[in-house]
């Protein structure tokens, strides 16, 4: 099953979202920031990436901006968050973001845009 890295400063929200998914059948690692998240992506090598934007140390955009210019860059990120405005949206679509889902958001909102974006992923690896 594919692999997902979770990156959010939320505690519980990045718990509940690695249960979940895991029940799911998942396979799901998370981190507390940009940082932590940048070196999980080296070692654990996920399928996709969610990813807050809002979070201390190295934010979401920070996280893509190493991320887009990694050995990983490849890996698609959907970010999570509070807030979707028109200038958030063309900043994320310009650093590669592949996705956005707004917070509150319900699992079956996000098992959508997971599965959707795992299907692009492994049509293009074909």
């Amino acid at each position: 099953m594919a692999r997902i890295l979770i990156i959010d400063d939320e505690l519980r929200l990045r718990e509940t979202i690695c249960e979940l998914l895991s029940y799911a059948g998942y396979d799901v690692l998370d981190a507390h920031d940009g940082i932590e998240g940048l070196e999980k992506v080296k070692q654990f090598i996920p399928d996709l990436i969610l990813c807050d934007i809002m979070m201390p140390i190295l934010d979401g955009y920070g996280f893509m901006e190493k991320h887009k210019i990694s050995d990983y860059s490849d890996i698609p990120v959907i970010f999570l968050t509070a807030r979707i405005e028109l200038k958030d949206q063309k900043k994320g679509d310009a650093l590669g973001i592949k996705a956005y889902l707004k917070k509150p958001f319900i699992f079956k909102e996000l098992k959508s845009i997971i599965e959707s974006e795992l299907a692009k992923t492994s049509k293009s690896n074909r």
